[in-house]
């Protein structure tokens, strides 16, 4: 018999559990849910095909979506990307952020608006997410793919600027060439923050870092190593950035000792 594979530590999960909104007392073991969950997070398998050496897939599930809709996974991440960002020295709060999207394309289940990404050549969703120099996620949304980011970038910016997030010194955002024109000025009257565009330097067809923008990028290539997050199957918005809190709190826990 194969050794079940566990996503955190004691140490860990300890973190975690102290982070949970849990009044229901169940007669299934609270990490065992919360294992089986990362486990649907990371092999991307359906819900109905969890391994019998979780709970039943109905109450794993139940966990997943009363976490979802009260905010318990979106406040542990943040609580979570706090303490890593302690443990290398910085604040808590950031104070410079870059924002860039990702295209990802969407199953025929899937219940959320999509479009067409004429870039990319992509028919689903864009994740939209803004990180801090750790490449940890300050927030997320999702909408539809043929979106323009300069666009799409108000509907994360103004949630980051909101009072449901606690980061009062981020003054400073990064960009591609994507986000140019009024979203700029855009930015510095409504949130008081300065954008400032990472433009190509060099003029070959030679790929090349730049400068900034290659933080979110490596970001975006950490969620696609969680296979849930490789196509969008959800019906609902809550669900995918669910998801997305979960893959970066099962990459952050391990830079906690």
């Amino acid at each position: 018999m194969t050794k079940k594979t566990t996503f955190s530590t004691d140490f860990q999960w300890q973190i975690i559990e102290s982070l949970l909104n849990v009044k229901r007392k169940s007669k299934w073991d609270l990490r065992n849910i919360w294992e089986g969950i990362c486990y649907v997070t990371r092999t991307g398998c359906q819900w109905r095909l969890l391994p019998f050496d979780y709970p039943p897939w109905q109450t794993v599930y139940w966990y997943f979506r009363r976490w979802t809709m009260d905010g318990t996974i979106e406040i542990a991440h943040q609580e979570i990307r706090k303490s890593v960002r302690k443990s290398q020295g910085k604040k808590e709060s950031a104070s410079m952020g870059i924002i860039d999207s990702c295209s990802v394309r969407m199953n025929a289940t899937s219940g959320m608006d999509r479009g067409i990404d004429g870039n990319k050549k992509i028919k689903g969703l864009k994740r939209h997410m803004i990180v801090d120099s750790l490449g940890l996620i300050i927030d997320v949304v999702v909408h539809a793919a043929n979106i323009h980011d300069s666009k799409g970038a108000t509907q994360v910016l103004e949630m980051v600027n909101s009072s449901k997030h606690d980061e009062p010194n981020l003054r400073q955002i990064f960009a591609d060439a994507g986000y140019r024109g009024k979203l700029i000025k855009w930015v510095k009257e409504n949130l008081k923050m300065n954008m400032t565009i990472v433009k190509r330097t060099d003029k070959t067809i030679k790929w090349a870092v730049q400068p900034k923008r290659w933080i979110i990028e490596r970001t975006f290539a950490w969620l696609l190593n969680f296979r849930r997050l490789v196509i969008n199957y959800e019906r609902t918005p809550e669900s995918a950035i669910s998801y997305i809190f979960l893959a970066m709190m099962c990459l952050m826990v391990k830079n906690i000792n």
